[in-house]
């Protein structure tokens, strides 16, 4: 992936969460895990998460009218902006660390003032993994793109209505026709 792409995808999340909109967070989380599951690419798999985590914790009335929120949000937003620069810089380690400083915040927020056991990273892995299983990965690659255990994947599949439907009838060619067109791109 272009480290364009990347930044690209990177500024409408920061834009998306600075705004506290989740409509935009969801929508570049949806955005960059089909570009992801196209490109077999788990940097933008990883952001994808991030702002798929960053939407949930943005729509939870608990979460962001707790006292320490603007706290919390200020260091996200630091986090993500160092991200940025290190998309800038060419620095993949950088984007890899200042994005893991995201992940850690979103994980220790979850924790404290969530509501629930299961970590909403965790949940997210799973979901958006299926989501590139949906699009037309294999299971072993999806579970791959978004680090989750095949065996989590199969149990959420087997908990959506995904295994019902009928068997796969197009080839891989036409998928790949088919999730580029819902991209944007030029089949």
């Amino acid at each position: 992936m272009e480290k364009r792409q990347l930044l690209s995808f990177l500024k409408k999340a920061i834009a998306g969460f600075e705004r506290q909109d989740i409509f935009a967070l969801k929508e570049t989380a949806n955005h960059a895990i089909e570009e992801a599951a196209l490109l077999n690419d788990r940097r933008l798999a990883k952001l994808a998460l991030v702002a798929y985590c960053l939407h949930k914790m943005s729509s939870k009335q608990h979460i962001v009218r707790h006292g320490r929120w603007p706290e919390i949000k200020h260091d996200i937003l630091f986090d993500l902006q160092k991200a940025a620069k290190s998309v800038k810089a060419g620095d993949e380690e950088g984007f890899e660390r200042w994005l893991g400083a995201v992940v850690d915040s979103v994980e220790t927020t979850d924790k404290r003032i969530g509501n629930y056991v299961q970590n909403v990273f965790e949940k997210a892995k799973v979901k958006y993994a299926s989501t590139a299983y949906s699009l037309g990965l294999g299971l072993g690659q999806s579970a791959q793109l978004t680090e989750t255990s095949k065996k989590e994947l199969l149990h959420y599949i087997g908990f959506t209505k995904m295994a019902d439907r009928e068997a796969v009838t197009k080839g891989i060619a036409e998928r790949l026709r088919s999730l580029k067109r819902k991209i944007g791109e030029k089949p």
